[in-house]
């Protein structure tokens, strides 16, 4: 059986847990085809999932709560990392002194915008420094963060500490990155694997075998994070480099197994935000994507 799972944008070590699978033939094993795809837009595969175009698809646990999309389903977390803004050191010496900051983020718009201005409000507030929400100028551009910075952007956000920060770090780019846990906030840097509430019904083993292979890949490269970056050059194509190879490996010890349909881990990220105004998901509304 040929399915597809919708990514939460470009094809990245995040997604080992799957490559895995595909790679070493456990989906083949399974009887499963197994097609990675990479979205146009940030919320393609949740819409896509929605409607049953395809059968799965993977992204933050924040679009668990910044949109009610009814029967959407969550199946377990299989990476966590931290996760936030990074700002490059001008642009946050200016943001502090009262001057404007131009973001580039791939949704620009709604609650994930009021989220990152929540973020370096209390970034402010942590450095004596009064902020305004005017001071953030939010752009929808795209996915490739470290592009966008060297394109001119003072910082990208919803970025993740295994990648963005890893390359901030590898490259010496002259940045600060700013995480949910350094302001405060409950992280909601990872992802969460879903499903169609129509596809869980007609095919719950399916779906069951797909949220064990997962965890199995997740383990596999959390344990031998050798093979997990053969299997991701295998897999992309790509020519091993310095940076890659140090994002595979801080990357490994993030990935999460078993797979676990888990309402309670994500449970005080709704919570928190539902309290400062950001939620736009009711506890119905929550619970239900484990109903």
């Amino acid at each position: 059986m040929k399915l597809q799972l919708a990514l939460e944008w470009f094809l990245n070590p995040d997604h080992l847990p799957l490559i895995a699978g595909i790679e070493l033939g456990w989906f083949a094993q399974a009887g499963l085809e197994l097609e990675l795809i990479a979205p146009d837009d940030h919320y393609d595969g949740l819409q896509a999932t929605v409607s049953g175009q395809v059968a799965f698809s993977c992204n933050e646990p924040l679009h668990m709560i910044d949109e009610h999309r009814p029967g959407l389903k969550a199946l377990g977390c299989f990476f966590e990392t931290d996760g936030g803004i990074v700002l490059m050191h001008a642009a946050g010496q200016r943001l502090l002194a009262g001057g404007q900051v131009r973001l580039a983020s791939p949704v620009a718009g709604g609650v994930t915008d009021a989220i990152a201005v929540e973020i370096l409000a209390r970034w402010c507030a942590g450095r004596g420094a009064a902020f305004s929400p005017s001071q953030v100028v939010i752009e929808s551009a795209g996915f490739e963060h470290l592009d966008n910075l060297a394109a001119g952007f003072d910082g990208a956000w919803l970025c993740f500490a295994n990648f963005e920060g890893v390359a901030v770090r590898e490259q010496g780019i002259a940045a600060d990155f700013i995480t949910t846990a350094q302001v405060g906030l409950h992280n909601f840097s990872a992802l969460e694997l879903f499903t169609g509430q129509a596809f869980l019904e007609q095919h719950p083993q399916l779906v069951a075998t797909v949220v064990e292979l997962v965890g199995r890949g997740a383990a596999l490269c959390r344990d031998n994070p050798a093979q997990a970056a053969a299997l991701w050059y295998q897999h992309s194509g790509t020519t091993p480099d310095p940076l890659m190879d140090a994002i595979i490996a801080d990357t490994c010890p993030r990935l999460v197994a078993p797979v676990v349909r888990d309402p309670a881990r994500w449970q005080g990220m709704w919570a928190q935000f539902d309290a400062l105004g950001h939620a736009r998901v009711d506890a119905a509304g929550y619970a239900a994507l484990y109903s």
